[in-house]
């Protein structure tokens, strides 16, 4: 089979996105190695239809070039869907059926080269048929079934992380530093959305403010990505005092140490990501 340096290239990238892209499908969602394996996916897919635009050897701009812009164009999708976490509650379906439609172009590509390349599939038009239809069927199937999975939330958004088992849980651990020993208590909140962030908790916690320097553990934190907001109720009437236009009038933390211009953090500054083994992070109180 001879091909062109195009060809290989493309050819190449087909290969690997496909083994990447099947990994994933059944790899737990969330978290760094997710994240890591969607780009690599990503630049393989990119260079893969990117290439396959340069192919014409059917002569002209063709079906399958069409196919190659609308495979580009969901990858776009799925990226920003995921970057951004856009739009609001729907961003993870989005990015799921992004993701899941350009995997179902790469089979279906790899089908019809199948019935070009095999000189034994030469003109088996019904099988070809078939074989696609085989295709389609199992790519709704595998939608389908995500899509189960994140309409189990009805919450703003959904992280990756909620697709993770319980077996992959594991603890944060919260390093805290300038609390004010004896006073009060400590009000800690977990987030995983921009949506939600200092509205509406994933998990909420109440400890003594016992020492200056302190370890709070989160135990059973699905893989994913999280930020923490936290206040120390001196008072101890559960919410966090203000002053004229809102400055809190007790001491506040954030993970990263997140600081807002004008403001409270955003979501984006304090997000972290924990692993399946767990993650121990610093936040210093400050008032």
């Amino acid at each position: 089979m001879h091909l062109t340096l195009t060809g290989w290239l493309h050819t190449l990238a087909c290969s690997y996105a496909l083994i990447i892209g099947g990994a994933m499908l059944w790899r737990a969602k969330g978290g760094a190695v997710h994240r890591r394996d969607g780009m690599r996916y990503i630049y393989a897919m990119l260079l893969a239809n990117l290439t396959a635009l340069g192919v014409y050897q059917l002569g002209g701009f063709n079906v399958f070039h069409i196919l190659a812009l609308c495979t580009l164009l969901s990858l776009a999708v799925a990226f920003a869907s995921a970057r951004w976490r856009k739009p609001g509650r729907y961003w993870l379906r989005i990015h799921l059926s992004a993701m899941l439609f350009s995997y179902y172009q790469l089979v279906g590509g790899l089908i019809n080269e199948a019935f070009v390349r095999i000189p034994a599939l030469h003109g088996q038009k019904a099988m070809a048929g078939l074989a696609q239809g085989v295709a389609m069927m199992v790519f709704l199937m595998v939608l389908s079934y995500f899509w189960g999975k994140t309409a189990r939330s009805s919450a703003a958004a959904i992280a990756l992380a909620a697709l993770a088992s319980s077996a992959q849980a594991g603890t944060l651990t919260l390093d805290l530093k300038g609390v004010q020993a004896g006073q009060g208590n400590l009000v800690i909140a977990l987030y995983n959305s921009s949506e939600d962030f200092l509205k509406k908790p994933l998990r909420k916690l109440t400890v003594p403010a016992a020492n200056a320097a302190m370890r709070v553990d989160l135990t059973d934190v699905p893989a994913g990505d999280y930020a923490v907001s936290l206040f120390q109720d001196i008072n101890s009437d559960g919410k966090l005092d203000t002053r004229m236009f809102g400055i809190p009038a007790e001491p506040t933390g954030t993970s990263n140490n997140a600081k807002g211009s004008f403001g409270p953090p955003k979501y984006e500054a304090a997000r972290f990501t924990v692993s399946a083994d767990g993650k121990a992070i610093p936040i210093e109180l400050h008032k």
